[in-house]
């Protein structure tokens, strides 16, 4: 755990050819590396074998000053009690250890790269994740933010609007 969560903190030396290790998490900016950090910590709390959008949404309401900016209006308390009614408890497990991301979380993910693109940003901010999450479509993440009114495109126009 100790290893994967540095990896994504600090990340890795480039290596000759000017590439990173860090792979998928390359572009991401420090707080929204911390913010992956922080959804395999939710992962563990509940004892999960894999970090699901779920835990990244979690990772995501943790941060007062960004929730403040981005979830206007919206109920983040709600939001955390309806995920945690809704995620199965395992058992923790005791020993460090790193878990992958499921494969709706990683489709998330990418998604969230892509919305960087398509807004022209180099770096991936906690905003491109939770549009990563939105546009998923199929995880409970994703339908809990839409029936909360969480709209995609109100989130790319707040997005814009605070790059101008």
């Amino acid at each position: 755990m100790v290893l994967w969560c540095c990896i994504l903190l600090y990340g890795l030396p480039a290596q000759p050819h000017g590439e990173s290790l860090m792979g998928m998490f390359a572009r991401y900016l420090k707080y929204s590396r911390q913010t992956i950090v922080r959804a395999k910590h939710e992962a563990d709390r509940f004892g999960s074998p894999e970090i699901d959008p779920e835990h990244i949404l979690l990772a995501l309401l943790n941060d007062p000053v960004w929730t403040s900016r981005t979830m206007q209006g919206i109920s983040e308390k709600e939001i955390v009690m309806t995920i945690e009614a809704h995620i199965p408890w395992g058992e923790r497990s005791p020993l460090p250890h790193d878990l992958e991301l499921s494969k709706t979380a990683r489709e998330a993910l990418v998604l969230a790269e892509g919305e960087a693109d398509k807004l022209g940003h180099r770096d991936i901010r906690n905003e491109h994740i939770l549009l990563g999450l939105l546009e998923s479509g199929n995880s409970f993440a994703a339908k809990l933010l839409a029936k909360e009114g969480v709209s995609a495109g109100h989130l790319r126009s707040q997005i814009e609007a605070s790059s101008s």
